[in-house]
């Protein structure tokens, strides 16, 4: 065997057993969480033997749905990851195609301004944003837990650069045409730009579903929080109940896995889609 090719093959072994060692890290505690959840009570430890299956019990998804409103939770969680995601889409959307497409005198310094917000961070901005919904009178409702969420610079951002992959020719030629700027945007940006809006959408969408800051101070009655901070209230008293708080991860965790499959594919071409410019 050259050397070469010797060194290519070390080089591999290298990278996969890295990329196994990495897997295992960041998989390990989600087994954990499924394994013990489906655990009878009695037998959770809190430690790694939880992990060697010794029975299969549903008990602890039982206590979690009577001991919180998950349901109503869930129901919240989608709302609020709908219309989050929906308007996060939509704005970037306008906001990349006027960067790009549209007659402002300096684009660069309107961007800039854009990608600034990206450097403060949100628990700066978390009081005046709680007097503000508090004083709309949206305190402790579905809509304030996604009302100021309805731009994202990043996303903003993504688009910008996929846009400015796109040929001006063919703007130019679809203005010809008598295609207006909406036709333009939804007939010719969008289906051309569909891995970067894809990955705009899974990222905007997992980003709602997982908030916890903002709806734990934006909310407070039960019926109205989102599923990431109602299981906050499963967990006892004394901290013996392991499995119920096990179990209400693993039902907030699932609908992010699925997205994650649904999408994944999209999010490597999405993230890279305008890298050239």
């Amino acid at each position: 065997m050259s050397a070469p090719l010797r060194r290519g093959t070390t080089a591999q072994v290298v990278i996969v057993a890295y990329l196994s060692v990495a897997a295992v890290i960041v998989i390990f505690p989600l087994l954990y969480v499924v394994f013990a959840s489906f655990r009878p009570g009695p037998a959770i430890t809190g430690q790694l033997s939880d992990l060697v299956p010794t029975g299969f019990s549903l008990e602890h998804y039982v206590a979690a749905f009577a001991r919180a409103p998950l349901v109503q939770q869930m129901i919240n969680s989608t709302v609020v990851t709908i219309a989050q995601t929906a308007l996060q889409v939509i704005t970037a959307l306008l906001a990349a195609y006027a960067l790009v497409f549209g007659r402002l005198r300096r684009p660069g310094l309107v961007f800039g301004l854009i990608l600034f917000t990206m450097m403060v961070p949100g628990e700066t901005i978390l009081v005046s944003n709680f007097l503000t919904v508090r004083a709309m009178g949206l305190f402790d409702t579905v809509v304030a837990v996604f009302l100021p969420f309805m731009v994202a610079a990043y996303n903003v951002f993504l688009l910008r650069q996929s846009f400015l992959s796109f040929p001006k020719e063919i703007h130019e030629a679809a203005q010809v045409d008598g295609v207006g700027r909406m036709g333009f945007l939804w007939k010719f940006l969008v289906p051309l730009s569909a891995p970067t809006l894809m990955t705009v959408t899974l990222m905007s969408a997992i980003a709602a579903w997982n908030g916890y800051l903002w709806p734990l101070v934006v909310s407070e009655s039960p019926s109205v929080r989102t599923l990431q901070v109602g299981i906050k209230i499963l967990t006892d008293e004394t901290g013996s109940d392991i499995g119920t708080p096990l179990a209400g991860v693993v039902i907030a965790v699932v609908p992010t896995i699925i997205l994650v499959l649904l999408g994944q594919r999209f999010l490597a071409q999405g993230l890279t889609a305008g890298a050239s410019k």
